[in-house]
C-alpha cells in the first residue's frame, strides 16, 4: 500500500492540472459547437437519404402503375382478338370436324349415299399478327422495378407467347394462300388439307389444324400471362406501400387496379387449372411476423 501511495503522490501533480485542462476544453465553446455541427450534418444526412428514399420510391411507384397498364393493355389485345376471331374460328373448325365424322357415320349406317357432298362452313379469314408493348414492359419489369419471384416469369413468359401467336397467325395466314391459289398436292383436295382427311397412298397433312389448335392456344396464352403480370404487379405495389409506410409520413401513392369479370362472364378467360404446372412452381413464402418483444428492441428500431 505504501508503494501505491507513493505513486499516486508523485504523478497527482501531473495529471490533476491536465484533467482541468481536458475539462476546460469539452466545457468550451468550440468543443460544443463542434458537437452541435457534427449533429447538425448527420441529421442533415438522415433528411437527404429520407428525401432519396422518397423520391425512388415514388418513382417505382409510376413504373409499377405504367407496367400494369401496359400488362394490361397487352390483355386486351389478345382478348379482343380471341372475342372477336379466334373464339369463332375454333369453334366453326371444330365443329367442321364434327361433320366430318356426322358424314361418315351416316354414310356407314346407309343414311345417305356415299357419293353425298360433305357441308363445312370454313372460317378462311385472314389474320394480322399483334403488335402489344412487350419489349417496354419486359425493360420495365426487369430493370425498373424490385420485382422478384413469379413476375420474371410472367413478363418472359408473356414475351414467348406473344412470338408463339404470331408464328402461327404467320403459318395459318401462308395455308390459306395455299388454299386460295389450290396448290395441293397430288391427289389432295381443299377438304384433305382443310380437315387433314386421309389422300393419296396413305399420307395425311393436318398443318391447317395444327395452325388453328396453336392460335387458340397461344391466344390463351397471351391473355393468362398478361394476367398474371398484372396481379403479380399489384402484389409488387402492395409491398411498396408497406415500405413506404414503414419509413415516411403521409399516403403512399395508389396503385393501379384491374377488372376482368366482363371477359370473364364472356367466357374468355383461360382457366388456372390448363396452366397448373406453370402455377405450381412459385409458393409464396409465409409473412415473416415478428414477436412483440422484438419488435420493441433497440434493433429494430434501427431497421
Amino acid at each position: 500500500m505504501s508503494d501505491i501511495a507513493s505513486v499516486y503522490a508523485e504523478i497527482s501533480p501531473l495529471v490533476l492540472p491536465l484533467w482541468e485542462s481536458v475539462k476546460s476544453v469539452a466545457n468550451s465553446s468550440f468543443t460544443t459547437s463542434l458537437a452541435g455541427a457534427f449533429a447538425g450534418a448527420i441529421a442533415a444526412q438522415r433528411i437527404v437519404e429520407k428525401g432519396k428514399f422518397r423520391e425512388e420510391l415514388v418513382k417505382e411507384f409510376h413504373h409499377t402503375n405504367a407496367a400494369i397498364s401496359l400488362a394490361t393493355a397487352a390483355a386486351c389485345v389478345a382478348l379482343a382478338l380471341k372475342k372477336q376471331h379466334i373464339k369463332a374460328l375454333k369453334n366453326s373448325y371444330d365443329e367442321d370436324q364434327k361433320s366430318v365424322e356426322t358424314h361418315k357415320e351416316k354414310i356407314h349406317t346407309g343414311q345417305i349415299a356415299a357419293d353425298t357432298p360433305l357441308e363445312l362452313r370454313p372460317n378462311l379469314l385472314y389474320l394480322q399478327e399483334i403488335s402489344p408493348p412487350i419489349t417496354t414492359i419486359q425493360e420495365m419489369v426487369l430493370t425498373r422495378l424490385s420485382t422478384v419471384g413469379r413476375a420474371i416469369s410472367a413478363v418472359t413468359a408473356l414475351a414467348g407467347a406473344v412470338a408463339n401467336l404470331n408464328g402461327a397467325l404467320v403459318k395459318r395466314n401462308l395455308l390459306l394462300d395455299v388454299f386460295k391459289n389450290k396448290q395441293f398436292p397430288e391427289g389432295a383436295s381443299f377438304e384433305h388439307m382443310y380437315l387433314g382427311l386421309p389422300y393419296g397412298e396413305r399420307h395425311t397433312n393436318q398443318e391447317y389444324g395444327g395452325s388453328v389448335e396453336a392460335v387458340s392456344l397461344y391466344t390463351d396464352d397471351v391473355i393468362f400471362f398478361s394476367m398474371k403480370l398484372c396481379e403479380d404487379l399489384r402484389d409488387h405495389g402492395e409491398i411498396l406501400k408497406k415500405r413506404y409506410k414503414s419509413r415516411l409520413k403521409g399516403k403512399p401513392p395508389r396503385i393501379s387496379t384491374v377488372n376482368f369479370e366482363i371477359a370473364r362472364q364472356d367466357g374468355l378467360l383461360p382457366k388456372d387449372e390448363d396452366y397448373e404446372k406453370w402455377l405450381s412452381g412459385f409458393i409464396s413464402a409465409p409473412e415473416n411476423k415478428s414477436k412483440w418483444w422484438q419488435r420493441i428492441s433497440p434493433r429494430s428500431w434501427l431497421n
